[in-house]
């Protein structure tokens, strides 16, 4: 008999998927109308409302809707941003030789987003085309981590700007940090071999897509302490993609609510040197 046949058996996985969320300390019940058991497989990839993997992703990378952050760039590039209003995010193509992605899919064995797709691309890399990040830090940092943000992404005249950002979307989260390389997150390592050797089947958690580009290696960014702001373009859907020849991006204008939810301010302005910026920008030269 199949394992999953009978409803016993329904409500026994039920039972082991709610034990693990408990074990974590995530305040969520699961119903066996929130998930679809099929064959091969346990997911709630087609459920309107996807609660066990919304539970499972406001876990592991929370939301932040409103912060306070840091954004170390180089005087050019502070100076188009507060001269026009404009912010840009890159293509997340831009790092994907850095890991992007694959790190995630990797330690986590997820060969379907790394393999070729029936058109003959590379599945992850057809996914960056769409995904447009900026990447901030934290601004309660020590003299040795300001040091390291200014000498590798502000150095010679470079400038730290003081941004509150609001999000009405979702996607401005920390980022996760691998401890141990090809160490699995334990909570979705305790899922899948769960659901993978009792009942034999795969786990699939909705939006790993989306979640990959919130995953680092610790051991070569963990020091970053990074926030990342995400946004993923569709066709003839809110702002679209413009490129400066080699990298496309997308505009985010400063002080208003943009349409892919994001509302950022500058208030604060930091530099060795002075810059061609408004009056209106708070300005103060950095202490050595």
């Amino acid at each position: 008999m199949n394992p999953l046949d009978s409803i016993t058996e329904q409500i026994e996985l039920i039972k082991d998927i709610n034990a693990i969320l408990k074990k974590y300390q995530i305040n969520e019940t699961i119903l066996l109308q929130d998930i679809t058991i099929t064959d091969n497989g346990v997911n709630d990839l087609i459920k309107q409302t996807a609660k066990l993997s919304d539970a499972i992703t406001n876990f592991l990378w929370p939301s932040v809707h409103f912060s306070s952050v840091y954004h170390y760039t180089s005087k050019d590039n502070a100076e188009k941003i507060l001269n026009t209003d404009i912010f840009r995010l890159t293509n997340i193509a831009k790092r994907y030789r850095e890991g992007e992605i694959t790190t995630f899919c990797n330690t986590h064995q997820l060969s379907g987003y790394l393999g070729l797709n029936k058109n003959g691309i590379q599945n992850d890399k057809e996914l960056i085309e769409n995904t447009f990040y900026a990447s901030f830090t934290d601004t309660n940092l020590t003299v040795n981590e300001e040091e390291y943000f200014w000498r590798q992404f502000a150095s010679n005249g470079g400038v730290r700007l003081r941004i509150n950002i609001t999000a009405k979307n979702d996607n401005f989260r920390k980022i996760y940090y691998e401890q141990v390389k090809g160490k699995q997150i334990p909570l979705l390592l305790d899922l899948s071999s769960l659901i993978n050797q009792k009942y034999k089947r795969k786990f699939t958690l909705k939006g790993i897509s989306r979640l990959c580009s919130f995953y680092l290696s610790g051991d070569d960014y963990g020091m970053e302490r990074e926030y990342r702001l995400l946004h993923r373009v569709w066709d003839h859907s809110g702002p679209q993609p413009k490129t400066d020849g080699y990298y496309s991006y997308i505009e985010l204008p400063l002080n208003t609510m943009a349409v892919c939810g994001y509302e950022m301010k500058v208030v604060e302005v930091q530099s060795d040197e002075s810059l061609d910026i408004p009056s209106t920008y708070i300005f103060s030269k950095r202490q050595s």
